[in-house]
């Protein structure tokens, strides 16, 4: 059971949870767009390899780390640090990370709907077998694969954005925006 002070947030930043997360996330992210990129074009006549079963597995696992994040920011609010930013800044942070919930949430949705309306089977690693969930050829899910796509850059743009921001934060204002995420090398004395 994790000690009450890896869940909230402390007063230098997120909690070990929050971090943990962020950037277990950003990194299966990462190697999600490495896949997306060395894949096939899913089409009609597309042949499952393991690849395409690798792209579906990751952004299951995506969701779902997703899903807990969320879960724990909502019971654990993080408040922007209203001292060191401009009105623009905080409306443009919370932006940003709404848009990184929404696409990080219903991307992988909108993916697996395609993926069905393909008749492509989806699966966990090859291990977990997950039902349809759209119609083979099912107009909507086939859309749903387009809209998906197009997210997929936005979220690129999105993390160019967001890795800009905390690095002028960094290098250029010298506040604790950056460091609020980052991993910590002190120790917990209990």
């Amino acid at each position: 059971m994790p000690h009450v002070n890896d869940i909230r947030l402390t007063a230098r930043g997120y909690s070990a949870t929050a971090k943990t997360l962020h950037w277990l996330i950003m990194l299966i992210v990462l190697a999600q767009f490495v896949v997306a990129l060395l894949m096939p074009n899913i089409g009609r006549n597309t042949v499952i390899e393991p690849l395409i079963t690798r792209h579906f597995s990751l952004g299951i696992v995506i969701l779902v780390l997703m899903a807990i994040r969320l879960v724990l920011r909502l019971r654990h609010p993080v408040a922007l640090d209203k001292s060191e930013l401009a009105d623009w800044e905080r409306w443009s942070a919370y932006t940003t990370h709404g848009l990184f919930y929404f696409i990080l949430l219903i991307g992988p949705f909108l993916g697996w709907a395609s993926a069905s309306a393909h008749s492509l089977k989806v699966s966990v690693f090859g291990v977990i077998p997950l039902p349809s969930i759209a119609a083979p050829k099912a107009s909507w899910a086939l859309t749903a694969g387009d809209i998906h796509s197009f997210m997929m850059w936005v979220l690129l743009a999105l993390i160019g954005l967001h890795m800009a921001a905390a690095l002028y934060h960094h290098f250029f204002r010298h506040d604790n925006v950056l460091r609020r995420m980052l991993p910590t090398t002190s120790r917990r004395v209990d």
